[in-house]
Parts: structure tokens; sequence; C-alpha cells
């Protein structure tokens, strides 16, 4: 069988640069890229700024102010200067591309200060020069000439069916040459989809082709993949977006300053955990948290509540709404919500029940509680731990109990009955003493002090 080639059609495709970087795209491109959270970008990028190296970060525009133009050649020649990706690459400066008033509100986009001609970036800490690299990276391309490429669609008959296959060819690099520069002096960088060529040769109309051969192949379709901090981030951006009023003043989930915190707090309080597959780390939520939703009226789930308070905080501030009468109205809905809400059958059993405490961490003085392998403090950062199979106990054949660890924790020693000896394969009595390091927490036994305290 032989296929004929029906159709070619050959065009210049142009793309244009990458707007420049606001808080959330730099967080979004930070986690993807370099596997940061939005919090750590967040304190990077801040201890950039009180360096005096990068723009204030708590911004959502993506442009630059006019009265910036005349001295941004001069700062994207010291950002190609100060970065070791640019060397060898044409760099030029189309101010227009990143210029647009009416997009800046408070503050414009995060850009590098020409403080980077001085400052020693190799003396940064590793996390502060890539947030700054990837800043510097940015701008580079954002005044960069377009991508342009020549796409190829060709359809092709064979044996009464038609076939389509596309191809590109590069004509001009443009920003897309610093991108693949910065991503071959990263380690471990995934490569750029988009900018893989997929180059077709050269072929003619009514042109015959041998066939090689023939496949059908079966798949599956994957369900949606899990949040990564990436992801969820550009849906805290865009959540309810469609549905919101026009006026809406913010749209979305949080502002570009207070989404990390709101992602670190739900991982705080257990609501999110981070779990490590591959290379990504994905959000996935806890067990509370499927509950949670479960058990919330509708109506505090959806962004567009959010919106509906934004749009009245708005009228309040031009005038024409009391404030009396938006708290009014708040308090109408929660006696609504409180009145009309239908409690959800077996919900109580729907949640981790809380933890018993059972005394005051010796070390950091946080609180005791018992889980499933032993005695822990709740603090995270504290490594206080009694383990209930902990070799010291197995010895002697005996567990300690919330009664025996409440004891320990008091006053640091208690009357223990029944311990094995492994010497005489006999029980005894004797007063178990708690020694903790500071590191480590060991256990020794004291024999001069008799039950009931006597001697």
């Amino acid at each position: 069988a032989a296929a004929t080639v029906k159709q070619v059609e050959r065009r210049d495709k142009s793309e244009k640069p990458p707007a420049l970087y606001d808080l959330t795209t730099l967080q979004r491109d930070a986690n993807r890229l370099l596997g940061f959270t939005a919090q750590q970008t967040l304190d990077y990028l801040q201890n950039l700024y009180e360096k005096k190296l990068c723009t204030y970060p708590r911004t959502d525009s993506r442009y630059l102010t006019s009265d910036m133009a005349e001295g941004l050649p001069e700062l994207v020649n010291l950002a190609a200067n100060a970065m070791p990706f640019s060397k060898g690459i044409a760099i030029s400066c189309d101010a227009a591309a990143v210029i647009n008033d009416k997009k800046v509100t408070d503050h414009h986009a995060v850009i590098p200060t020409r403080n980077i001609r001085e400052a020693d970036l190799s003396a940064l800490p590793v996390g502060e020069r890539a947030i700054l690299e990837l800043v510097a990276l940015r701008l580079l391309c954002a005044v960069a000439p377009p991508h342009i490429y020549a796409e190829t669609s060709v359809t092709v008959a064979c044996a009464g069916a038609e076939f389509t296959a596309k191809g590109r060819t590069v004509k001009q690099f443009g920003w897309r040459a610093l991108d693949a520069a910065y991503r071959a002096n990263m380690k471990n960088a995934e490569p750029d989809k988009d900018a893989e060529d997929k180059a077709l040769p050269e072929l003619t109309e009514d042109q015959t082709l041998p066939v090689a051969g023939a496949a059908v192949k079966e798949g599956k379709t994957t369900p949606p993949k899990h949040f990564t901090e990436d992801t969820l981030l550009s849906a805290m951006e865009t959540a309810g977006a469609k549905d919101m009023p026009e006026e809406a003043e913010r749209k979305g989930l949080g502002t570009p300053a207070t989404r990390a915190g709101i992602l670190e707090k739900l991982v705080s309080t257990g609501f999110l955990e981070r779990k490590k597959s591959k290379k990504t780390v994905q959000l996935m939520p806890s067990h509370d948290a499927i509950s949670l939703i479960i058990v919330l009226p509708e109506q505090l789930q959806s962004p567009l509540l959010t919106a509906e308070w934004e749009y009245r905080l708005g009228e309040i501030e031009r005038g024409e709404l009391a404030p009396e009468d938006f708290m009014a109205e708040i308090t109408a809905m929660l006696k609504e919500l409180v009145g009309t809400y239908q409690v959800i059958k077996g919900s109580e059993y729907l949640f981790t029940p809380p933890r018993e405490v059972v005394g005051k961490c010796p070390r950091c003085g946080g609180e005791i509680a018992e889980m499933q392998k032993g005695f822990f403090c709740q603090d995270k950062s504290c490594k206080f731990a009694i383990w209930k199979n902990s070799k010291w106990w197995a010895a002697k054949r005996k567990q300690p109990t919330k009664a025996i660890v409440a004891a320990l924790l008091k006053d640091g020693r208690t009357h223990v009955k029944g311990l094995y000896s492994e010497k005489s394969g006999k029980t005894y009595d004797a007063t178990v003493v708690l020694e903790d390091t500071g590191q480590y927490v060991n256990f020794k036994l004291d024999f001069d002090r008799q039950k009931g305290g006597g001697k």
C-alpha cells in the first residue's frame, strides 16, 4: 500500500514572550521548576527585597509603569551580565511589551534592581539566588523578540482514509533561546515540551510515500492529577471567576500576599498533606478535610461568598453601604444557616477524635498525647517520644500505660509492678525513673524506694 500527499500547508507562527512575574506566577514557576513551596518563594523574595536586589514582592501586576521605560535597557543589560545562562545570547529590550499603566495598581511586576551590578550573588543563600535568577530570566525573556517558527500541516490519503501530521521548523529562537539556556544550566531541569521541535521532511502535493507500517493503539484516559502547589495556586487565583460579577474587585481565593499563608495554615492544621510522588510534591486532602467538606453547608464552600463580601466592602469604601447593614446581613445569613442546617447522619464518625493529653513535655512544655505507637509531643518541631514497644520496656514485658506516662511526666518517676527479670525469670516491683538527655529518652530502675514511698 502507498500513501499520497494531498495537501501541504506552511504557516509562519509567532509566540509572544511571557509577561513579567507577579507573586503568584513566580510562586507557580518556582514550585514547578525548583520544588519550592509558595511560602518559601515568598520568604526568599522578601529577603531579596530587604537586600534591595528585587522589587516589592506582594504584587498582582505583571507590568511596569511608563516612567520606568527610560531606565529599562540599562537594567536589562545589568541582569544579562549578572546571569550565567545569558552568555553568548544577543540581548534586546522591547520596553513596550512590558509597560502598561492601566494594568499596574498599587505595585508593578517583580523585577531585579540595579543593585545586582555591585552585589556578590555567589554569597547569597542558594534559595534566594535561585529566585533571583528566575526573576532575572523572566525580565530578559519578557523584553526579548518573539519566538518565530514555520508550522507545516500535511494531509495524506491512504486506503480511503485521510491522516494529518504537523511539524515545525524554528526561524527565530527569540526569547526561547534564553529559556532553553536557563534550563540547560539547571540540574534535573524538565525539558520544555512546548519548545521541542517536531520536524517534518520536505513534502510536495501528489507525492507518493511508501507505508512502513500501521498500528492501532489502545489507551486509557487518566484521571485528573492531584494538585501541586503550582496548580493549586492557579486554581485559587481563578476559583469561581466565571461565576463572579464583572465588577468584583478581586476574583478567586485570597490575594498574592495571603495565598502562601493559607496553604501553610491548612498543612499545619492537618487539613492538607504534602506527599512526594516521583519528583513532584502533591497536596492531598486529609481524612478530616474531606469530612469537613461533607458536613459544611455548600454556601460556605463557594468562592462566590468571598466575591459577594468583596463587592459589599467596595460599596462601604465608596460610602454606598453602611458597615452596620453589612454586618446585619452576615448575622442574618448565619442565623439562617444554623436554623436550617440538616445534620448529616453518622457525621460523628467522620472526624478523628481529639487526642487525650496525658501531660506536659519535659523538653518544650508542649502537650504529650497518646497515639497508636506511643506517647508523643504534639509540637511537630519537638522529637520527644515514649514508644510503647521500645526495647527497654519489651525486655521487662511491660508496656507504658497512660497512668505510668502521666506519672513519669509529672514526677519524673513512678512505681511499677510486675516487671520481668530476664535473669531469674520472675517478676518484681521497682520505681522507673525517666531520664531525658534532650536527644534521647532513657529509663532506669530505682530499687531504694519501696511501695508507699518508704525506704
